[in-house]
């Protein structure tokens, strides 16, 4: 129209905080903050009579640039915090996983960081982080890794050369349970 005439645009079914009438081929919305992975509906009201279009509108994704630890004990239970933007404007269900397991607990802080208290494990590798808020996810690649086990002390130091002697390898970062622990002296299994 050529005038203001209660215009309001609705976005994925939320009216926007405030709508204004530009001209007769633009309406101004301030859109509410939040978070989600589909493409949304933008509605346009003008009077009586709407028009809409499909996949109008979608929030940008998490993105995960950095972590403030990035490396831990195998008996787990590290706080991690991960920093980045997108993670939403409140607590929006965000989720954290650390090489395709999720945190023990994940707990929202901001916009840009989510805590995570990450479980016990083993891995050699450099694990990459995911965060989700809403529907949408981040990764950040190389973001965690597991301190390497240290021997620090052998109980039984000699024994026969015909072998079969039982040691106790003294140290940390075994794990919490078996993860396939794997003991060689001198090369040998």
């Amino acid at each position: 129209g050529t005038a203001g005439y209660s215009s309001e645009v609705r976005v994925g079914g939320t009216a926007c905080e405030a709508s204004e009438w530009v001209s007769d081929s633009s309406v101004l919305c301030l859109h509410a903050a939040g978070v989600g992975a589909a493409s949304k509906t933008v509605v346009v009201s003008s009077g009586l009579q709407s028009g809409s279009l499909t996949q109008g509108w979608s929030y940008d994704r998490p993105a995960a640039s950095s972590v403030a630890v990035t490396n831990g004990p195998a008996t787990g239970s590290t706080s991690l915090t991960v920093v980045g933007s997108g993670f939403g404007t409140a607590g929006y269900s965000s989720e954290v996983r650390v090489g395709g397991t999720a945190c023990e607990a994940s707990e929202w802080v901001s916009d840009s960081s989510v805590l995570c208290l990450h479980a016990a494990g083993v891995d050699s590798l450099t694990q990459p982080i995911s965060v989700s808020s809403g529907l949408q996810s981040g990764s950040l690649t190389q973001g965690w890794s597991y301190d390497r086990p240290a021997a620090s002390s052998v109980a039984v130091t000699n024994g026969p050369a015909t072998g079969s002697t039982s040691l106790t390898v003294v140290g940390s970062g075994f794990g919490t349970a078996g993860y396939s622990s794997g003991v060689r002296v001198g090369g040998t299994a």
